[in-house]
């Protein structure tokens, strides 16, 4: 059978790298601010608004009956592009909840840097439901690849070996 080298902790053990997740951490935060901007401009496009660089950053912006319905659309949407970014960088279910939280919290310290304390109930509520979007979705996005069919071609076990038998396992 398989045989682990000394030391290895299991299948897909990873040696702690802090540089890659650094990265991962950059790279998500970018996304998440390239697509919250489009989410944004986009909203604003359809209610004929003029964008306004406050409107990813103050909580002020979260005011009702005002621009706030848009940003706060464009904030609850933002999400679900960021989990198929998340999954697709990151791609484990284990760290999906990580991820999230650290862009969430980021975006907290800047908003604090820029426009304060959110005081906003409402800003308060779209990044938490936000939070809670984009981590199950990259989790059940990472779920999914992990339970695919693994096909293994070789020989059977008659000892006959053909390169067109194959076996499918699925992980239980």
């Amino acid at each position: 059978m398989f045989k682990m080298a000394s030391g290895s902790t299991g299948f897909r053990a990873k040696v702690f790298d802090p540089l890659l997740i650094m990265a991962q951490i950059i790279a998500l935060q970018v996304f998440f601010y390239m697509s919250l901007g489009l989410w944004i401009i986009f909203a604003d496009v359809i209610a004929k608004i003029t964008p306004s660089f406050s409107q990813i950053f103050s909580y002020k912006e979260f005011k009702f009956p005002n621009r706030g319905w848009f940003v706060m659309g464009a904030t609850t949407l933002n999400p679900f592009t960021c989990a198929l970014f998340l999954w697709w960088l990151v791609g484990r279910a284990k760290q999906c909840l990580d991820f999230s939280a650290t862009v969430y919290f980021i975006h907290f310290i800047f908003c604090c840097c820029f426009g304060g304390f959110p005081l906003s109930l409402a800003w308060w509520l779209t990044n938490i439901v936000s939070l809670t979007i984009m981590t199950v979705i990259s989790e059940w996005l990472s779920w999914r690849s992990d339970m695919r069919a693994i096909t293994i071609t070789g020989g059977t076990a008659g000892g006959n070996n053909n390169n067109n038998s194959r076996t499918s396992i699925l992980p239980t």
